[in-house]
This record gives structure tokens, C-alpha cells and sequence, in this order.
């Protein structure tokens, strides 16, 4: 779901090993939040675009950062698309056993 500014905040994760992709959320989600980072849920781009919304690449904090825009203002709409979304979604759990 998108935050306050209608913007849902996201990594290009293409090319890099599980490992980076958990160092980036450890660093860059978890210790902002002030949270420990349970997992991740991959999609791909194209299934974002699917849904009439874009990733624009933003490098702050990192330059791998993007936020996915063009949410609809209806909030029925909004969670509709992050329904769709979430059925072509991966999630990767962190084994913390």
C-alpha cells in the first residue's frame, strides 16, 4: 500500500545475491524502523506496470531505491491493486532458527 505521500517505497533487486538484498533491507529498512527484518516479498516490474502504476528510481538512501507511483486517490482502488500485486508476489522468509 502506498504511505502518505502515495508512494510505495521499494529495491530493484535484479542482479544481486539473496545475501545483498538482506544487507540492503537490514541497513536501509529494518534499522530505520528500528525493526528486525523478518523477510522480503519479490515481484517483478512488469506485473507493477500491469496496473497502470511506474517505479521511478529515487537513489535516497540507496542507489537501488524506487517507489512504485500512480496509486489511485479511491482507497477501494488502492487496495484492489495491492491485492493484485500480492497474488504475483514471492515472499522469502528469514530462517532466524
Amino acid at each position: 500500500m502506498p504511505n502518505q505521500n502515495g508512494e510505495t517505497s521499494v529495491y530493484r533487486i535484479s542482479g544481486i545475491s539473496d545475501t545483498e538484498i538482506f544487507e540492503i533491507g537490514k541497513r536501509f529498512v529494518a534499522s530505520v524502523n528500528d525493526k528486525p527484518l523478518l523477510g522480503r516479498t519479490d515481484i517483478v516490474v512488469s506485473k507493477v506496470i500491469e496496473q497502470k502504476l511506474s517505479v521511478n528510481p529515487d537513489p535516497t538512501p540507496h542507489h537501488r531505491h524506487a517507489n512504485i507511483c500512480g496509486w489511485p486517490d479511491e482507497k477501494s482502488e488502492k487496495r484492489l491493486i495491492a491485492i493484485e500485486l500480492e497474488n504475483h508476489a514471492k515472499p522469502h522468509l528469514i530462517d532466524n532458527s
